[in-house]
């Protein structure tokens, strides 16, 4: 798609050929990156963390982790190479790159394995909303043992407490598909994985976050401020 004015990119459509489009509503595209960095930044993020963005797409989060985090800081997975490229020409630029030195893989197995890191957080903004069965537990088998023992996963999913049953195998894109809460839980312990939901404003999900240490997961005060600071 030729290059738009980002006011005329704001009215296409999810999953349209421009970076900000694909990756979701475009004008949504500053609203999911800041609360995205934002939650992480409550949940303890500091500059020295390694991060794992799972599904990177065209950075609309990396476009802030990267400048904030330490060189090395920041690892990215996306089957996408060239939403990733549109990402740095467009809202990050070759210097950040040079400068800060992150990590990218361009794998479409869902292996966090390719970088041979341990990462404090990884995080999954709109992936488990579109993967059927099959891909999650490809996904929570790799993600599982990419996380740093105080680590802490956090991604979104669609919590419908009227699903009975599991959504369809495969990648649903632009559609989404469902998981009831209790499925959700027990898939994550099928891989060692205590979880909690969050109290976290998503438009179209649900926050949670998942951890191997039950210890590592929320405590209550920050989930009282996590409720407080939601921003809707």
């Amino acid at each position: 798609m030729a290059e738009l004015p980002l006011k005329d990119a704001d009215l296409l459509a999810p999953g349209a050929s421009h970076y900000r489009a694909f990756v979701g509503p475009p004008e949504r595209y500053d609203f999911i990156a800041a609360s995205q960095f934002a939650l992480l930044f409550q949940l303890g993020l500091r500059d020295h963390n390694k991060v794992l963005d799972f599904g990177c797409g065209s950075l609309r989060l990396g476009r802030l982790l990267i400048p904030f985090l330490r060189e090395a800081g920041y690892y990215g997975i996306d089957p996408n190479a060239w939403l990733i490229d549109e990402g740095i020409k467009h809202e990050l630029g070759r210097s950040a790159i040079t400068i800060k030195k992150p990590c990218f893989s361009y794998n479409d197995d869902f292996d966090c394995g390719v970088f041979g890191e341990q990462f404090d957080f990884v995080i999954a903004q709109s992936i488990i909303t579109h993967t059927g069965p099959d891909l999650l537990h490809k996904m929570l088998s790799t993600v599982s043992g990419a996380i740093a023992e105080n680590g802490i996963f956090v991604f979104s999913y669609i919590s419908d407490p009227h699903c009975t049953g599991l959504p369809s195998n495969g990648w649903h894109y632009p559609g989404c598909v469902g998981y009831s809460q209790p499925s959700m839980e027990e898939i994550l312990q099928q891989y060692g994985l205590s979880s909690i939901e969050l109290p976290w404003y998503h438009p179209g999900a649900r926050w949670c976050a998942a951890a191997p240490r039950k210890e590592n997961l929320p405590g209550l005060d920050v989930m009282v401020n996590l409720n407080g600071l939601a921003v809707r």
